[in-house]
């Protein structure tokens, strides 16, 4: 297999997430294919300028993203990128650093926001009415005391009702990808004094831009419910 490998310039990356980047770019580009294998772990060390260590952690990391399959006694071995692979287990290569906290909640901006507009514009009725049901049943918890866990539940019975009802098969798949790590947020801000009865307020008002089928309310009410949680977390 020709050397396309580059020395690592460290950035504000660690240099095993730049050998990560390194090789996701050489697989995306066909410099690198499915059951091409990768060089041992000591040629790679000199060809990227790393350490051992640096390498075994890019392959681990891949190995999560569903890139690679490490063949114990043969090496490693590059594996077919379809969708799946690679967000399967992507909540898996993530470590959540308040930089990936605050890029985690930019790509929610982006992903949650235009469900909601496509759930205004698609949305069964039957799943406008499982939108409604959840809220009515956490107001109705609430007035017996609404627990943490629940809390979380509902959040993540609401958001995930207004995925499927997008419409939007990949979008279900990336949403679905990351369900461990917004499990993660969840319970950091469920603990927060006043944010369970915050969050329903915000779910009433995306729930009745989509009941509407006003899709620009319904992206602006996603939006402003996920920033006020992102501040939440950054109190």
């Amino acid at each position: 297999m020709q050397n396309h490998f580059q020395p690592v310039v460290t950035e504000k990356t660690s240099r095993s997430q730049r050998i990560v980047l390194q090789i996701r770019e050489l697989l995306a580009d066909g410099k690198l294919k499915a059951g091409d294998k990768l060089p041992p772990e000591r040629e790679l060390a000199n060809m990227f300028n790393v350490s051992r260590t640096s390498v075994r952690e890019a392959i681990r990391t891949l190995s999560a993203m569903g890139l690679v399959e490490i063949k114990k006694g043969y090496g490693v071995f590059m594996k077919e990128a379809n969708l799946d692979s690679v967000i399967s287990n992507v909540a898996d290569a993530l470590i959540l650093s308040k930089e990936e906290m605050k890029q985690l909640f930019e790509i929610r901006k982006v992903l949650e926001t235009q469900a909601a507009a496509w759930a205004a514009l698609r949305a069964s009725e039957d799943e406008i009415e499982e939108l409604e049901t959840i809220i009515s049943e956490v107001k109705s918890s609430k007035k017996r005391k609404l627990d943490l866990a629940l809390a979380r539940e509902y959040d993540e019975r609401f958001h995930g009702a207004i995925i499927k009802a997008s419409h939007n098969v990949v979008l279900v798949k990336i949403m679905s990808g990351l369900f461990d790590v917004l499990d993660k947020v969840r319970t950091k801000t469920a603990i927060v004094p006043g944010r369970a009865a915050q969050s329903i307020n915000d779910h009433e008002a995306i729930a009745k831009a989509i009941a509407e089928r006003d899709a620009p309310k319904a992206m602006q009410a996603m939006y402003e419910h996920i920033e006020s949680v992102e501040k939440t977390i950054e109190k």
